[in-house]
């Protein structure tokens, strides 16, 4: 049975990861080993924590009657991922799955600081197969239930079940971002990574006594600055589920030493390999929505 590592950056209490982790225990696709840091880790990146000692708590989490363990730590997804290999599981796990996220993790700015993006990654940095899952959560919208992500869940529990029978040559890891509300008419896109979905800028403010302090805030960038192809797009505009596939190694000579046309037949068998998996989804989706 195949070894799955799930964990998150949201802590033990987000709603889109409670409804992933009680499809996957009903999937019955493998054995799973969840974690998750005691508390939010958002734009935590691929940080690992050196400077203080972590501890690692067990406690029991019940879901609509599935029980299961889930173990805590006070470090980063990054840490959750190292912790688990050594002290949970033993051993490297076929698969590492992060999210569902609250929030969605789409273009290269959220890649490199994502937490949910980070605990993927890694796993792929310890041989493991990996995925990434988020879903947009409108503006405003503070009412979580669990049972609105069920089919967020069964999709992505799909995903993973998949990646486990299925190699994507070239391919390091899938990024999934799902729009907020998913129905029977929402597309499936395979997608490249955007740019960036926000322009930051810095607010001042003052303290009581009169002394500055900061805020990181950010406005949304006009869509028509990204292209049609792109994650950002697909989900903002098409209200799609976007996948994208990632290779990792972002230096150019790992594209000069490679010869052109084995790159371009390993990603064009991916993406017939991914269209497979789309596919799929989408009879997947016409069940769930029928039944």
């Amino acid at each position: 049975m195949a070894k799955i590592l799930l964990l998150n950056d949201d802590g033990p209490n987000s709603p889109p990861f409670l409804a992933f982790w009680k499809e996957l225990m009903r999937s019955k696709i493998g054995e799973v080993y969840t974690i998750t840091p005691e508390h939010e880790m958002s734009a935590a990146g691929k940080g690992l924590t050196l400077h203080k000692p972590l501890r690692l708590y067990k406690r029991v989490i019940e879901v609509d009657g599935e029980k299961g363990i889930l173990y805590l730590t006070n470090g980063t997804p990054g840490d959750c991922v190292v912790v688990a290999i050594d002290l949970i599981i033993g051993s490297k796990p076929d698969l590492v799955i992060s999210g569902i996220n609250k929030g969605d993790n789409t273009t290269i700015d959220n890649l490199f600081t994502s937490g949910t993006i980070a605990g993927a990654l890694q796993g792929v940095l310890n041989g493991a197969k990996a995925a990434a899952f988020s879903t947009e959560i409108p503006i405003g919208e503070f009412e979580l239930e669990i049972d609105h992500f069920k089919p967020h869940a069964k999709i992505a529990v799909k995903i993973a079940d998949w990646l486990i029978k299925n190699d994507l040559p070239g391919i390091h890891l899938l990024n999934v971002n799902f729009p907020y509300r998913v129905t029977e008419k929402t597309p499936i896109k395979l997608t490249r990574l955007g740019w960036t979905k926000f322009t930051n800028y810095v607010l001042e403010r003052l303290d009581p006594r009169g002394r500055p302090y900061y805020w990181i805030a950010s406005t949304f960038k006009d869509l028509a600055t990204e292209g049609p192809d792109t994650d950002v797009y697909a989900l903002e505009a098409e209200k799609a589920i976007s996948i994208t596939p990632i290779k990792l190694d972002l230096s150019i000579f790992s594209f000069l030493k490679e010869d052109p046309s084995q790159l371009r037949e390993q990603a064009e068998q991916a993406v017939k390999k991914l269209n497979e998996l789309i596919s799929l989804l989408e009879k997947v989706k016409e069940e769930m929505f029928i039944h």
